[in-house]
């Protein structure tokens, strides 16, 4: 079913139809339908009103009278007048044989078209005469063009005002609310055409401007007869194309309402075309030779093309039941009635004065238009919506899913570490703390009670070298311990999640490292720079560094034979960047036991170099500690002594600072 605002339009449009030809007639004033035609060199002649010269004197050219008999009765004393609904192209008006109105340029050629407008000519009261008074029409037309003139009212002007108006209206006012919806309709139409790209719409949008051009012509292009290949070519051109614009905008209507319901193809498109093209050849044809069978015969190709139309869209209707083919099929059938209305007033009836019913059936072709727009817009928001809830259905279903990935990935990621960490200080548990305590286990095995005792009394000496061994012994056992215990708290140091500055850490190996030094008579200089205080790394880095100063000051203790070990931490800083800010940071472990060795042996070299004889594994281990924090390691002697060194980059964090 069509909906209610499209019936309610179609009920609106045949009341207005209705309304401008069912008014009622004024209660005095007189309609006369035949007058007396003098025609120059011609014997006057009776005819009937309306006399339209296509079609009652195709080849008539030039000016005629009508002399026409004003009833006694349509005058009574008061201010009269005298209506029509057309009269063209100029004229000249005399009462009782004097002129008194004259309407239209007389002098230009082609000759302006005045008879799209209705005329309503006061009498005046000074020319009238009791009885039988007598009006003469001086008629000037061309042939090929719409001249003529239609039936006559003659009465008080209180009663043809009214007329005059309704016409007006319906010629006039009409025609420019139509033309200005039309205009409306066919921009919006052409707009969404290009921003939609869809051919459907551009069918629309240029018969509805060409409809609004045509409607909006209330003095039609004219032309001289015979000039179309003379100097007023576009004059000519202009009114050809008037004439076939009517049956263009059948033609892309046509287009437009078989592209709506889904029956526009190519065949169908060269058949229009050839139509279009076929009107424009016999509009031609009749403008040069002024044969209106040819203008006849465009009528019956757009009622035929209407018709051709209308069994498509009916059948798309029954079949599809879908809404364009039902609101295109009553405009169709809207559209065919007024067509054929018309083809009977203007091709038949030949009635000169008629109102053209056709140009209105624009009116519910825009409705239907309009209609259509908002239905597929309300469809396409609807449409639109449901997909945005289906599309926010599915985002919070990925959501959910992709949250228990995440879910279990961080798991995973958590086993992961904690798996990672827990091989991680077991590998630091059994490469430090490990090899220390096998090496206790050793110690103590040799200092156990129960073990050979030397009686001191029957060999003093051996006594006294097994008690040197033992407390020599022992004090291996007790440094053993404290390095285990070192070791132990490394690790447990290692296991901190937060940063803290390298200064702080290297402090707090000085403070647990110290008293072995000290037992091993080595005195421990510290010297930091300030300006490494803030130094932070993680806590798996410092603890690689921490390994490599502990592994240092260890073969110090046991190795080196030195008095004074240097702990030094100093920035390294490009000597061309200003201001000066460090890039890296040296850690340096110095003892000055190369040069006490060197002195007191008398040698080139001293007996314990590392490297000189072989890496140890000592060595090793330094230099790998410090791959795995992407530093530069070397050792060897220099000046002050033999020196393990550490280059170790700054983070970015601490370089800014």
């Amino acid at each position: 079913m069509a909906p209610l605002p499209a019936w309610l339009g179609l009920l609106a449009l045949l009341a207005a139809l209705a309304g401008c030809l069912g008014a009622t007639e004024p209660a005095t004033s007189l309609r006369i339908t035949t007058a007396e035609l003098i025609e120059p060199g011609a014997a006057p002649k009776p005819v009937t009103l309306p006399d339209e010269w296509e079609h009652s004197a195709p080849e008539r050219d030039g000016a005629v009278r009508y002399r026409i008999e004003i009833p006694d009765a349509a005058l009574h004393g008061e201010a009269s007048g005298m209506f029509t609904r057309r009269a063209g192209m100029s004229l000249r008006v005399s009462l009782n044989g004097r002129p008194f109105a004259s309407i239209g340029d007389f002098d230009r050629r082609p000759l302006p078209d005045m008879s799209q407008e209705p005329l309503l000519v006061p009498l005046p009261s000074a020319l009238l005469q009791p009885r039988g008074n007598v009006i003469e029409i001086e008629l000037h037309g061309e042939r090929r063009r719409e001249s003529g003139l239609s039936d006559l009212w003659f009465g008080p002007l209180a009663e043809l005002r009214p007329m005059h108006a309704r016409a007006q209206r319906d010629r006039v006012h009409s025609a420019y609310a139509v033309s200005a919806a039309a205009t409306v309709m066919g921009l919006l139409a052409l707009l969404l055409a290009v921003r939609m790209r869809r051919l459907t719409y551009a069918y629309f949008g240029v018969a509805s401007l060409l409809w609004a051009w045509r409607v909006s012509l209330l003095t039609p292009p004219t032309s001289a007869p015979g000039s179309a290949l003379g100097p007023a070519l576009g004059p000519a051109l202009e009114t050809i194309f008037f004439y076939v614009s009517y049956p263009w905008f059948v033609s892309l209507m046509t287009l437009y309402a078989l592209a709506s319901i889904g029956r526009e193809t190519p065949r169908v498109r060269r058949w229009v075309a050839a139509w279009s093209v076929a009107a424009l050849l016999l509009i031609v044809l009749n403008w040069s030779f002024n044969l209106p069978l040819l203008r006849t015969l465009v009528s019956v190709g757009m009622l035929l093309m209407v018709v051709a139309l209308m069994i498509q869209l009916f059948d798309a209707a029954w079949r599809e039941r879908s809404q364009p083919a039902i609101l295109l099929s009553v405009a169709a059938l809207l559209a065919f009635g007024a067509g054929l209305r018309d083809f009977y007033v203007f091709r038949i009836a030949w009635d000169y004065g008629a109102l053209t019913w056709s140009r209105y059936t624009i009116l519910v072709l825009l409705g239907v238009l309009a209609w259509m727009l908002v239905d597929e817009f309300t469809r396409s928001t609807l449409a639109l919506r449901s997909l945005n809830r289906d599309l926010a259905d599915r985002v919070a279903r990925k959501e959910r899913e992709l949250h228990l990935v995440f879910e279990g990935q961080r798991k995973r990621d958590r086993e992961q570490a904690t798996r990672a960490e827990r091989d991680r200080i077991l590998r630091e548990m059994h490469d430090g703390l490990g090899g220390r305590l096998v090496a206790a286990l050793a110690l103590a095995q040799q200092v156990q009670p129960g073990g050979a005792v030397v009686d001191p009394e029957s060999d003093p000496e051996a006594a006294e070298t097994a008690q040197a061994h033992a407390h020599e012994a022992w004090g291996e056992l007790k440094s053993t311990l404290d390095d285990c215990l070192v070791e132990l708290r490394l690790a447990l140091d290692s296991l901190e999640v937060e940063q803290r500055p390298l200064v702080e850490a290297l402090a707090e190996l000085r403070f647990r490292i110290e008293p072995s030094l000290r037992a091993a008579g080595v005195r421990l200089v510290w010297q930091p720079s300030e300006l490494l205080s803030g130094a932070e790394f993680g806590a798996g880095d410092t603890l690689q560094v921490l390994r490599i100063v502990r592994e240092a000051l260890t073969n110090v203790i046991k190795h080196a034979q030195a008095s004074v070990v240097w702990l030094r931490l100093e920035p390294v800083i490009d000597g061309d960047v200003e201001p000066a800010t460090p890039r890296a940071l040296r850690l340096s472990v110095i003892d000055n036991g190369l040069a006490q060795r060197t002195q007191q042996l008398g040698e080139a070299l001293p007996l314990f170099v590392p490297g000189a004889l072989g890496r140890g594994r000592g060595l090793a281990n330094m230099e790998r500690r410090a791959a795995a924090v992407g530093a530069s390691f070397s050792s060897g002697p220099q000046a002050e002594g033999w020196c393990v060194q550490l280059e170790l980059p700054l983070p970015p964090a601490a370089t800014a600072d």
